[in-house]
């Protein structure tokens, strides 16, 4: 039996993102998604350096170890980063995650760090291999939050391990022994984020080929709103001699690794269209147009704006039109006059100027009126233009001061919406609004104080108090507090069986100590059992929060010390008439042995 990959490779933009930091590789022997982090291309560069140095890994490889090889070869993209970020320190600060497949001869190895995922089908059986490297996954591990709070985390997005070039990598490595029809799904959180696990399976389930599970997979997460990059890979595991379809040969880059490659095809949706329409195409710039002056016409010059002429033929010394003549504030280099030839007066020729400054100057007002020239034409006009300005400027003031208003009241109902556990007075306590504050005003206030001391809690619990809980509703803050009372009465609950146990014992034990003497003739009862578990240190407080100091197994209880038996007094008559019975009976067993 020979196994081969069958597999597809996406990539998509999504709705909100400007470009695309994610990048992929899918070739016949590995499959890898990054996704970049960083801002201002540096995302970009992390995620395509990293794919492109895994790349080399893709060929047959035969008696080695798989780990081996795949750790060594993320070490190498880590340097590289490092490399980067010596080379231009203004993307320092970038990062990526990464899930990579190495596969072989039927077995893979796999190696992930940061919170991209990787799954496998197989049997229908959908399951995650690989671990999130976040801040709300060791939440949820340590039973702090649940996985429905994960998707209202306000640290949701903080990743505890990535490639950075600047600290040792540390990804999860391990093997997976691949079957026949197996079906493998790598792919950023721009997928496993908005898509849910029951849905990617269904999908994965339904759509037998893998470029269209890809492509179905991506049409899902721009449906559900696309708020960053997608990309994913789609592979099958085939019996290349039992499949009746071939296998893929072809290596295929995709997102920013592809560098520039073309754009992936997307299905027509609502959030597509939507989308859309934020977006047009690039305008084309209005040129500036010069100034104004007079054009030929068949009936000679006309007062008014009639056409333009060449702004670089002004010059403020005045200009020369070919007849000797000298005038100010227009050359005649780029203006031609017609109906004068030299012959007229001088008067026709002052006249013929002022016409064409009239002219221009009406022609200035009508078309600029935010201009304020006082030296030309009637000022009056101008004057008129500015106070019809004023409704303008007050109306653009009126706005801006209903929307700062609307934008503050809005910031200040969703505040109130936000609710979150904390301490106050040595109580647990229900806050309304967000642990914050601006300039010093806190943005949160008390909304009830619980008769539930922060001491009770158990080592964990407290530091989860101390750090506050965020909550979308008051009555899911209420529901937490009630855990945690629930928590306490059971931590009280355990220590006091524990001092009930050991007040049982001791009892026991002095009737077992009373039955061995020679006059004891009773059965010994009330054996109290096994000791009871104690409490977990990292769960319930310490039995002095509960007030309890002693009678615990362990301590020693004072013992008081025994009353002095006073001697038994006897009566001269009563003893010698004991010791006479005495005395007469032994003769008379004697006698009766001889």
């Amino acid at each position: 039996m020979t196994l081969a990959l069958r597999y597809a490779v996406r990539s998509d933009v999504g709705l909100l993102r400007e470009g695309n930091e994610d990048s992929a590789y899918a070739g016949p022997h590995l499959l890898a998604v990054a996704d970049g982090m960083g801002g201002h291309a540096a995302g970009e560069v992390a995620s395509a350096a990293t794919i492109t140095t895994l790349a080399s890994l893709d060929a047959e490889l035969q008696g080695v170890d798989l780990v081996g090889v795949l750790a060594d070869a993320v070490a190498s993209a880590n340097m590289r980063l490092h490399e980067l970020i010596a080379a231009d320190p203004l993307i320092e600060g970038m990062g990526t995650t990464l899930t990579a497949l190495l596969w072989s001869d039927g077995y893979a190895a796999l190696c992930h760090i940061g919170d991209s995922r990787a799954y496998l089908l197989r049997g229908g059986e959908f399951v995650q291999v690989t671990h999130d490297h976040t801040l709300v996954q060791s939440l949820v591990d340590e039973g702090k939050i649940t996985e429905d709070d994960v998707a209202t985390h306000p640290h949701r997005s903080l990743l505890l391990r990535a490639l950075d070039g600047r600290t040792v990598a540390e990804p999860d490595l391990n093997t997976i022994e691949t079957m026949p029809g197996d079906r493998f799904l790598l792919c950023s959180d721009g997928l496993s984020g908005v898509v849910t696990e029951q849905t990617l399976r269904q999908t994965l389930h339904a759509v037998r080929d893998p470029d269209k599970a890809a492509l179905q997979l991506v049409e899902l997460a721009i449906r559900g709103g696309g708020p960053d990059n997608i990309t994913c890979i789609v592979a099958d595991v085939l019996d290349t001699q039992a499949s009746g379809v071939p296998p893929t040969f072809t290596p295929v880059l995709a997102g920013a690794a592809a560098n520039g490659g073309p754009a992936p095809t997307r299905k027509s949706s609502p959030a597509t269209r939507a989308m859309r329409l934020t977006k047009t195409m690039p305008q084309p710039a209005v040129p500036d147009e010069p100034t104004t002056g007079i054009w030929q016409s068949p009936s000679g010059y006309r007062d008014g704006y009639t056409g333009t002429f060449e702004a670089s033929s002004v010059e403020a010394n005045g200009y020369s039109n070919g007849t000797g003549h000298a005038a100010t504030g227009l050359e005649g280099a780029g203006f031609e006059r017609t109906g004068f030839d030299g012959a007229g007066t001088a008067a026709d020729e002052d006249d013929d100027r002022s016409g064409r400054r009239r002219a221009g100057q009406h022609a200035r007002r009508n078309r600029y009126a935010d201009e304020d020239d006082a030296g030309t034409g009637d000022g009056g006009g101008y004057s008129q233009r500015g106070k019809r300005r004023w409704p303008i400027v007050k109306l653009t003031l009126v706005l801006l001061v209903l929307l700062l208003g609307g934008g503050a009241y809005g910031a200040w109902w969703y505040n109130q919406q936000q609710f979150f556990v904390g301490q106050q007075g040595g109580n647990v306590a229900i806050f309304r609004g967000t642990n914050q504050s601006i300039a010093g005003i806190s943005l949160s206030s008390l909304v009830s104080r619980s008769q539930l001391p922060v001491g009770e809690l158990g080592a964990s619990d407290q530091a989860v108090i101390a750090q506050t809980i965020s909550k979308s509703s008051l009555p899911a803050a209420q529901a937490l507090i009630a855990t945690l009372q629930a928590k306490v009465t059971g931590c009280r609950n355990q220590w006091t069986a524990l001092v009930n146990w050991q007040s049982a014992n001791e009892k026991y034990q002095q009737a077992v100590a009373a039955a061995h003497t020679p006059k004891a003739k009773a059965a010994v009862t009330g054996n109290p059992g096994s000791m009871p578990a104690v409490p977990d240190a990292a769960d319930c407080a310490p039995a002095a929060e509960f007030g309890i100091t002693s009678g615990l197994p362990g301590t020693t209880t004072p013992t008081p010390a025994p009353t002095p038996t006073p001697a038994p007094t006897h009566t001269a008559s009563a003893t010698p008439k004991a010791t006479t019975t005495k005395a007469a009976a032994r003769p008379s067993s004697t006698k009766a042995t001889t």
